[in-house]
């Protein structure tokens, strides 16, 4: 019970889980766990099969991304509050980048089949959980946006015309 109390309270620590109703959190407490990772574990692997969705509750995380010619590149660092790995729970549930801990992190680990057959389950929870998984989906894009542009700015030259 203490370990369900804890990683409900985890849970609405970060903007991701501060708004869940308390039976939200407690629904999603059952099937979490609170790990520590530390530096330099990978946590998934771009093209796998994603086997968790996390919360980065401290630390953070680099999404990354073979790129050809480039090779392995950071595409965006998650901080506290962030998901990692939300195709766990979205089909074809295959990462899309590989996921790396840059520093020790604490993270809030949902196990992806655990954590579907809880929202197949419940519906209500589902409701709740996919807009607050799409929120994530947006800022990750916003994120990864601006990174973006300025990776290629700084390779960009001014031609003076």
């Amino acid at each position: 019970m203490e370990q369900r109390d804890s990683v409900s309270a985890e849970l609405a620590s970060g903007w991701f889980g501060s708004g869940l109703s308390l039976h939200a959190r407690s629904r999603l407490a059952e099937c979490a766990s609170l790990r520590v990772v530390p530096p330099g574990t990978t946590l998934m692997r771009e093209g796998e099969e994603t086997s968790l969705l996390a919360i980065v509750v401290r630390g953070r995380v680099a999404l990354q991304m073979h790129v050809p010619e480039r090779g392995t590149t950071t595409i965006l660092t998650v901080e506290p509050g962030d998901v990692v790995g939300w195709s766990a729970i979205v089909p074809p549930h295959r990462s899309t980048s590989t996921a790396v801990a840059l520093e020790e992190s604490t993270l809030l680990v949902f196990e992806s089949r655990s954590l579907r057959a809880l929202l197949e389950a419940d519906v209500p929870l589902a409701a709740t959980l996919y807009p607050r998984l799409l929120e994530a989906l947006g800022r990750r894009l916003s994120a990864t946006r601006q990174q973006l542009l300025d990776l290629y700015a700084q390779e960009r030259q001014v031609v003076p015309w």
